[in-house]
């Protein structure tokens, strides 16, 4: 059975999420469709990029995903798919998809006129461009025939964490709906019985934790996330707000031994 993943910043007041599925039924019909979100901030193409990334590898064999976060829509700006051994993505041009971005994987500009919409604006691709062809795609149409090669596409700029003498250096790269800080610091960073210290922006904290039911009431603490990296986090609590912290924000670990 077709499976489809649908990740927008459409929001749900609008009647834009429905006419994506509208249009994605039409043309595969039986086709399974996951919301992953469409809760982006509008135009934010690097937390939609986290989001996917996040959840992708979960999915089956076969799977397409289709992300449309596209403050550049009706531009100049390209359409891309990549395909992977399991999957494929389609997503504007402007670095959404860079953890796909792989060597292994096939890139390609979409330039596929004859499955597009007929639309009387170029305001709504999502609706008019990628859904019929993502839609064909899951029905079995050849990744290779929806555009030429592109050697080049758009990638976020992003520095990776690293390892200097003495300190970790790192930064919040989601906030989830509880309030916890997801950095981008592999947990397999943090040495076993070392004394802790994390920096993140005027705060500090020394706890560690495995779970969120150890911590007391307003004690925040580091935990080995879901996705392999590390999160600090308070107990019920959304430690985002309670400390102000933005995406972005840098953060400082340092490790000693007694």
């Amino acid at each position: 059975m077709p499976l489809i993943t649908l990740t927008t910043d459409f929001g749900t007041r609008d009647f834009f999420v429905a006419a994506l599925k509208g249009v994605l039924l039409s043309h595969c019909r039986g086709a399974t469709l996951v919301d992953l979100s469409h809760d982006i901030p509008p135009g934010a193409v690097a937390e939609a990029s986290f989001l996917l990334e996040a959840a992708a590898e979960t999915f089956p064999a076969g799977t397409v995903h289709l992300a449309v976060v596209d403050p550049g829509v009706g531009s100049a700006r390209e359409l891309l798919g990549v395909r992977l051994e399991d999957a494929i993505f389609l997503a504007p041009d402007n670095g959404l998809l860079t953890p796909f971005l792989v060597p292994r994987a096939e890139i390609r500009g979409v330039d596929s006129p004859d499955l597009y919409r007929a639309a009387s604006g170029s305001t709504f691709h999502g609706r008019d461009r990628f859904a019929p062809v993502a839609a064909w795609l899951a029905a079995g149409g050849a990744f290779a025939e929806i555009g030429p090669r592109l050697e080049e596409p758009v990638r976020l700029e992003i520095t990776p964490p690293r390892r200097l003498d003495g300190r970790v250096e790192g930064r919040i790269r989601h906030i989830d709906r509880f309030g916890n800080l997801i950095t981008d610091i592999p947990s397999t960073w943090l040495s076993a019985g070392a004394a802790l210290s994390v920096e993140v922006g005027e705060h500090r904290l020394s706890r560690q934790a495995v779970c969120y039911a150890e911590l007391e009431p307003g004690e925040p603490a580091v935990l080995p996330g879901s996705l392999g990296t590390l999160e600090l986090a308070l107990n019920r609590e959304a430690l985002a707000n309670n400390w102000g912290i933005a995406v972005g924000t840098p953060v400082v670990l340092r490790q000693s031994r007694s």
